[in-house]
């Protein structure tokens, strides 16, 4: 059974039963604990179901309304990170930066790859756990508005630590080239992140695209590669080019 089809029949028995643990879906589907609750997490952040430790109840009315917070773009995001995966071999060292799509790749991360795990996002840290067992976690003070972990400790281990692949979210691409986000704090991270990262993959949705944020953090020329779920312009297109990143696009588009 593919991973879509799982995810609609555990809505589905969730719904029936108005209440399902992890151990029962395992046992039912016959894949991992950590790929059931991978399953609940994603199905949650939807809407779709309501979460708690070991199991899973049926959404509420308020989220089935669709009144609580879920992730913009799910589908988008989701198709970018099953993409980016195929970049990850054994043994890489890998950062997840904060931010939604970033922790979608850290969700979609399959069991069978070992990596050295590190991010400076809490959630993504849980995602990794599930998979990569020991993660490391950098930072001194959390932002209440990303969740992300900065301050003086995070900036010096990324001074000194070189990772193989980077997973780098941001706040805007800009016309010209530009990447940047809201908050200086967060922008410093970020700058160290392109520095000590040998494949700096970018993934960001099209939202993101075409558009300015506070405060600039790096360049295309800073990235080796962009995933995105949209078709870029021809404009925009000729930006990437320009700054020799390889661009995977359009992933949302009927075969």
């Amino acid at each position: 059974m593919i991973p879509d089809e799982r995810r609609k029949e555990i809505v589905r028995q969730v719904n029936k039963s108005d209440r399902v643990t992890v151990e029962e879906l395992t046992e039912e589907f016959g894949v991992s604990e950590a790929t059931i609750r991978r399953d609940l997490s994603s199905l949650a952040e939807d809407g779709l179901i309501e979460r708690f430790h070991g199991g899973a109840l049926p959404a509420s009315e308020q989220e089935e309304n669709g009144t609580t917070d879920s992730i913009d773009n799910p589908n988008g995001k989701r198709a970018i990170a099953e993409r980016a995966i195929d970049e990850l071999e054994d043994g890489d060292a890998v950062f997840f930066d904060t931010g939604p799509t970033a922790r979608e790749v850290a969700k979609a991360i399959p069991e069978q790859v070992s990596l050295l795990a590190a991010t400076n996002s809490p959630e993504s840290a849980f995602e990794l756990r599930e998979t990569c067992g020991e993660v490391k976690v950098v930072g001194d003070s959390l932002r209440q508005t990303s969740d992300a972990l900065v301050g003086p400790s995070a900036e010096s281990y990324l001074r000194k630590t070189n990772f193989d692949i980077v997973f780098l979210e941001t706040d805007a691409v800009q016309s010209d080239g530009g990447l940047s986000v809201s908050n200086e704090d967060e922008a410093r991270i970020k700058t160290l992140l392109c520095e000590g990262g040998r494949h700096v993959i970018l993934v960001a949705d099209g939202s993101k695209l075409d558009s300015r944020s506070f405060r600039e953090f790096a360049t295309l020329d800073d990235i080796d590669m962009f995933i995105t779920d949209v078709s870029l312009s021809d404009e925009m297109r000729r930006v990437f080019e320009q700054a020799n990143v390889t661009v995977v696009d359009n992933l949302l588009a009927v075969p």
